[in-house]
């Protein structure tokens, strides 16, 4: 009789269904900390509503950003303090050095003030998936922001694109959503992992459908 329990044990456990807001929180030592650490410009949120992750663009979309950024203070490090000298030997080195160091000092700053844009306007795009909504946050400029939020009983439907070696090497892509009834959709390139997080956006859709969200959609 013993073992019969335990054999039937794990199919009592594996039988239950998903409750709403079972996935709601992507890293799973902070549950209670990530609703309101995470800034929703949209925020409306319901009594009870989880936020399920915040979707942040791939790093890689900022590689060729930094390494032009790199190599430019490189290029201009060698030509105004080794080529400089080599091709004005008979000009006053000490002045030389002095112009070649302002150089490297106004280019260096202005390269520096053009990546920190970059940097801002990219990791501003992000995604902000809770068990009621899908808001998107388009960083336009670096003094230009876009808010647009979906409600999970309009989400139609999910799709994650990967092309290329490098997509499928590195785990990024481009996930879409699909709106019911528009045109629009909703597009995040450089999504890291866009298939698990398609996942979570479709399970958070099927437990809005078995909570009778589209009810409570229409008083939302």
């Amino acid at each position: 009789m013993p073992p019969q329990d335990d054999n039937h044990q794990p199919q009592a456990q594996t039988s239950q269904p998903p409750t709403r807001g079972a996935y709601a929180v992507e890293a799973p030592n902070q549950p209670s900390a990530e609703p309101t650490t995470i800034n929703n410009p949209l925020a409306a949120e319901r009594p009870g509503e989880k936020v399920i992750c915040e979707i942040k663009r791939h790093p890689i979309g900022m590689i060729g950003t930094y390494f032009f950024a790199g190599l430019s203070i490189l290029i201009i490090l060698v030509a105004g303090f080794w080529v400089a000298p080599m091709i004005f030997p008979d000009y006053n080195q000490e002045q030389l050095y002095g112009y070649s160091l302002l150089a490297f000092l106004l280019l260096g700053l202005l390269i520096a003030v053009v990546t920190i844009i970059s940097h801002t306007v990219y990791w501003g795009n992000r995604w902000i998936v809770t068990d009621d909504s899908v808001t998107q946050v388009n960083q336009i400029s670096l003094f230009s922001k876009q808010s647009s939020q979906l409600s999970m009983g309009n989400l139609e439907d999910v799709t994650a694109e990967q092309h290329g070696i490098l997509a499928h090497m590195f785990n990024y892509g481009l996930l879409k959503v699909q709106t019911a009834g528009e045109h629009s959709k909703f597009s995040f390139p450089y999504c890291p992992n866009p298939n698990y997080y398609a996942q979570c956006i479709l399970k958070a859709r099927e437990a809005f459908e078995q909570a009778g969200g589209y009810d409570g959609a229409n008083h939302h």
